[in-house]
């Protein structure tokens, strides 16, 4: 087994400020201000011979353009209480999560492969579909609640790693470019039955999907459930499933949940920043591979984003990648994608 991990930490946030100056004199540059007074539009205007062009409903500030002499002027009025310069604001810029570069996809997002043309399931509490940072192509629920879309946000988390877009804006994913699907099998309270994840999986099969991720688990196999996931392997589907937040035994005894505990699965554990066993993760002889699983930075309910941790945060890290390599090679066999995520340097 190996681990994902390497390099460069790069984040960047901006918050800025600009004023507008012309290529004039000092005293007949013009930018815009806020002015706080208790007094009216109307005698601010009179009083200092100044146009405003806002005055706000809710609380005693005005807002015009100034010179810097009538800034002056406003300064030192015992009406006014202050001016405050305007600034330009923006959305805090794209964030590369520790994880995501950890395992290098931004290095491999450079040569050209971003997952684009490859069809991924999550399947889960569902994925937000109004998420800015995600474009979800489309999906299917199978539980009480029609709409695929997530009200829980697990789901939407597990999706943000996969493919969270590259858009300056939030974060990204391993596999930003692929064709999300977001495939509702449990219910907002984070849990489902046997049936619906088995339809889930049955659905993915049905639709062509290449890659499935199922961050989630029980401590008991099911038939139906291995027989869904060799119809899915026969299908030429990888499957990948989070191992489980069971931790370590006090013997020898996996630990390892089902689906993930299935051969044709791939096992996903969980490590932390330092490459080493997330505390929580669970081990066993079925694990096929360890992934950045703790305080992982993803998408969230309401077009934000939240910070987890579990093994169900690691297994998308796969998907992703194995994502990436159907990219590169669609027509290599799924047994062999599954030797190159288990023996890759960088896994």
């Amino acid at each position: 087994m190996k681990i994902l991990h390497t390099g460069v930490m790069i984040g960047v946030t901006i918050a800025g400020s600009l004023v507008c100056i012309n290529d004039t004199k000092a005293s007949e540059q013009r930018a815009d201000y806020f002015i706080g007074t208790e007094h009216s539009e109307e005698w601010v205007e009179e009083t200092f011979n100044i146009e405003i062009s806002h005055e706000y409903e809710s609380m005693n500030v005005l807002y015009a353009t100034l010179s810097e002499e009538e800034v002056q002027t406003l300064t030192t009025e015992s009406a006014i209480e202050y001016v405050e310069a305007d600034q330009e604001v923006t959305v805090e810029q794209q964030t590369v999560p520790w994880s995501i570069e950890h395992v290098g996809a931004p290095t491999i997002h450079q040569t050209g492969f971003t997952g684009a043309g490859v069809d991924v399931a999550v399947l889960d509490t569902g994925v937000e579909v109004n998420h800015p940072d995600l474009n979800v192509i489309d999906g299917a629920s199978f539980v009480h609640e029609d709409s695929h879309t997530d009200y829980n946000g697990h789901g939407t988390h597990v999706a943000g790693t996969i493919a969270a877009l590259d858009n300056d804006y939030g974060v990204v994913g391993i596999a930003p470019d692929v064709n999300l699907y977001g495939v509702k099998v449990l219910t907002s309270n984070g849990g489902g039955s046997m049936h619906s994840i088995v339809q889930g999986i049955d659905w993915s099969v049905e639709q062509g999907m290449d890659v499935i991720n199922l961050s989630l688990g029980s401590s008991m196999g099911s038939l139906v459930l291995e027989q869904a996931i060799t119809s899915a392997e026969t299908a030429g589907v990888v499957v990948v499933a989070a191992a489980g937040n069971a931790g370590a035994s006090y013997g020898n005894e996996s630990t390892v949940g089902y689906p993930a505990a299935y051969d044709s699965v791939l096992a996903v554990g969980a490590t932390d920043q330092q490459d080493a066993r997330a505390h929580f993760s669970s081990v066993g002889y079925e694990l096929d591979v360890m992934a950045p699983g703790d305080g992982i930075y993803s998408t969230d309910l309401n077009g934000g984003y939240q910070t987890l941790s579990g093994t169900s945060m690691a297994s998308p890290q796969v998907a992703g990648f194995a994502a990436l390599l159907l990219q590169q090679n669609p027509e290599r066999s799924l047994k062999r994608y599954a030797q190159l995520l288990k023996i890759r340097p960088i896994l």
